[in-house]
């Protein structure tokens, strides 16, 4: 039976443990996706921002892929696999494989070395959905291609059997307004990324996120998503405060521009799931970060503790 991909929740971006030598950690990706699942997740998307899909290599792509695959083949939760790459063969051979092992969808940024007009986004997605063998979310993060997939772009390839979904990552209101339009009419499946605009984006129209946070408190998430679908604005808020607290205290101790991923990864850490290591270039927090963040993610999961 095939398991939905229209998700009125969260889907976690799964982050890619690994071993001082940068190869896969096996074994912490089994704890991982345990306690993913323990926390009844709605969705796993490996292979993307959060699972610094840009830094490691084809072999370690697909050993994540099928170890994934293998562990949720008896669960109800669907598999993400990002596919995107600056050449699309790349995309479409990884789409085929991740196919073969099981997986569910795909999600795909446009490629990000050219700055791309309207017609070759529009154009590029469109051969790409034709050629893809799973379903197709779009991927807009512009942080990384430097330019947003155009919300009329968006609308044309929405008619597009495969594609059925939008990942938006820039946190640009006046660009989200408009895919909230396009949600509202369309059957796109919309997420959010940022979890700190989780709360007012689903309120608006959005169907759901893609929030790194899952990582760590998959249970406050789950418990996230079902007071928005009650529209109990009180627990809603007490919820979304905590996710706050997880950006500012985590994602922000360090700053900078990679300061997220060194805080995800330090706190899963601190969780005992993985081990402290970012794949080349970046580099991952020092001992005294990983003090603060132990301090830090045990004091949020107290927390935690007193409202579910």
């Amino acid at each position: 039976m095939a398991k939905k991909l229209f998700f009125e929740g969260i889907v976690c971006p799964m982050i890619t443990p690994l071993n001082p030598d940068f190869s896969l950690d096996q074994s912490a990706t089994i704890r991982l996706l345990e306690h993913l699942i323990d926390g009844e997740i709605e969705g796993i998307f490996i292979l993307g921002t959060t699972g610094e899909a840009s830094s490691l290599s084809l072999k370690t792509k697909k050993e994540l892929i099928y170890l994934c695959c293998q562990k949720l083949k008896a669960t109800e939760i669907p598999l993400l696999v990002g596919i995107g790459d600056t050449a699309i063969e790349q995309s479409i051979s990884l789409c085929n494989y991740a196919k073969e092992q099981g997986a569910d969808a795909v999600v795909a940024l446009p490629p990000y070395y050219f700055d791309l007009n309207t017609s070759e986004i529009e154009t590029y997605f469109t051969a790409l959905a034709n050629q893809c063998s799973l379903p197709l979310f779009l991927y807009n993060y512009p942080k990384s291609t430097h330019f947003n997939i155009p919300p009329n772009v968006i609308l044309a390839l929405q008619q597009h059997p495969n594609i059925i979904g939008c990942k938006d990552s820039s946190g640009n209101a006046d660009y989200l307004e408009e895919l909230t339009a396009i949600a509202k009419k369309k059957r796109l499946n919309f997420l959010i990324g940022p979890e700190e605009l989780l709360t007012e984006w689903v309120l608006k129209g959005f169907h759901g996120g893609v929030n790194g946070g899952s990582n760590l408190f998959p249970k406050l998430f789950l418990q996230l998503s079902i007071a928005l679908k009650q529209r109990d604005l009180e627990k809603v808020s007490a919820l979304h405060q905590l996710v706050m607290r997880i950006s500012k205290e985590i994602y922000a101790l360090e700053g900078g521009a990679y300061s997220y991923l060194k805080g995800i990864k330090a706190a899963a850490t601190a969780m005992g799931i993985c081990k402290n290591v970012l794949a080349p270039p970046l580099l991952p927090g020092d001992e005294s970060f990983l003090e603060t963040i132990q301090l830090r993610t045990q004091s949020i999961q107290e927390e935690l503790d007193t409202l579910i």
